[in-house]
Order: structure tokens, then C-alpha cells, then sequence
């Protein structure tokens, strides 16, 4: 089953949005600006089992996490950023 987050969803034991933790000159907020990720789930959508089990991580949000770690040098998962989780959360760009 296709997933999909929500791009509105706050984060748990936080206070404010991701995007105000990190500075807009920041790399990840500059490639945040000009990706545009939001035909991948169309694209990728008869992949997936609809109905038969969890719902899959969105595929954009998989995406944008694969392509934070090579951008920041995340060897594994654990090593997650603030700015990772930022442009991993698939928010709409400005």
C-alpha cells in the first residue's frame, strides 16, 4: 500500500516547524527550493499493494532521505540531522 505523510504533521516532543531550525542559506533549504519530487508517488503508485498490508513509506520522502545522507555524508540512519529530517518531511516548497 502506497503511504503518504502528512506535510502538515508536527513533530513529536518539538516546538515549531523544522523549517525554522534551519537557516534558508543551508544546503539542504537551497536544494529544498528547486526539487520537485511530487510526480515520483504517480509514477511509482502500481508498485505497491493497495490495501494488503502497512502502508509503504512515501516514495518522496524516501527519496529526499536517500538523497539528504549523500548530501550531508550520513553514513546510517541513526545520524539523522535536523536539516535531514527537515527536507526528508517531504513539506510543500516556498
Amino acid at each position: 500500500m502506497l503511504g503518504r505523510k502528512e506535510r502538515d504533521q508536527l513533530e513529536l516532543f518539538m516546538t515549531g516547524s523544522l523549517r525554522q531550525l534551519v537557516p534558508d542559506d543551508h544546503i539542504i533549504a537551497r536544494v529544498d527550493r528547486v526539487l520537485d519530487l511530487s510526480w515520483l508517488g504517480s509514477e511509482v503508485g502500481d508498485l505497491y499493494c493497495e490495501g494488503n498490508g502497512r502502508p509503504g513509506v512515501d516514495p518522496e520522502v524516501a527519496a529526499r532521505s536517500m538523497l539528504a545522507g549523500f548530501l550531508l555524508g550520513v553514513k546510517n540512519s541513526p545520524q539523522a540531522s535536523i536539516s535531514e529530517r527537515r527536507f526528508s518531511s517531504a513539506s510543500p516548497r516556498r
